[in-house]
């Protein structure tokens, strides 16, 4: 590895997860946000990806919106704001991705507006300290690829052991794992997968720290 890359990454290991949020600090398998609608309807790659578009319309703006408006706003306020926020562009957001895809919405139930109120999208409120016009920006894109990377890699894994296909093409003429295409089954894919995910973070730490010894000798 880069000899100043490993220093640096060490020096301030908090900020290096908040810089790589999409692998190192991953919403969902990291900081398990939004777990309820991928454990619902991630069941295929097709809902996978309308729920990313769902996001990717969805939390950066009401990011912006609220960092902007709620500088002055105490934290209860703030918990109505946020949500009321959110309710009001996914309204827009809706229309558009029913342009978009049609029907094939429908198939996501209550868990696509469920969004509008999941930690995913609303859980900044928490925080008192006040965030820059870009960071918000920035942070907000962070999330949402981070939360798209993973509903991804759940929807394709699902699906291939649920229906033996990915993206609709047929790979097995068997189902492996009938049971991942119910919730029960999603949480515990979505488990196994978040503890491959810590367990491989974890592992690049303890390599930049064996890394960092050989350096400083």
């Amino acid at each position: 590895m880069n000899k100043e890359k490993v220093l640096r990454e060490l020096s301030d290991w908090d900020d290096t997860t908040r810089r790589r949020k999409i692998t190192l600090s991953n919403p969902v398998f990291i900081k398990g946000l939004a777990l309820t609608p991928l454990a619902v309807a991630a069941t295929t790659v097709q809902n996978s990806f309308i729920l990313s578009v769902c996001v990717l319309l969805l939390l950066t703006p009401t990011r912006i919106v609220t960092s902007a408006v709620t500088r002055r706003m105490s934290v209860p306020l703030k918990s109505f704001f946020y949500p009321l926020t959110s309710a009001v562009i996914f309204f827009f957001v809706y229309i558009f991705m029913y342009r978009l895809f049609g029907t094939k919405v429908f198939s996501l139930g209550i868990y696509l507006p469920i969004m509008v109120v999941d930690p995913l999208i609303v859980k900044n409120f928490e925080k008192t300290r006040k965030e820059s016009f870009t960071y918000s920006i920035i942070n907000g894109l962070r999330n949402t690829f981070g939360f798209i990377l993973a509903c991804m890699i759940t929807g394709a894994v699902r699906e291939f052991l649920a229906f033996g296909t990915v993206c609709g093409v047929k790979l097995l003429n068997i189902s492996l794992l009938p049971m991942a295409k119910t919730s029960f089954g999603g949480f515990i894919i979505i488990g196994l997968i978040s503890a491959f995910w810590h367990y491989s973070v974890k592992n690049y730490r303890e390599r930049l720290i064996t890394e960092a010894r050989k350096i400083n000798g």
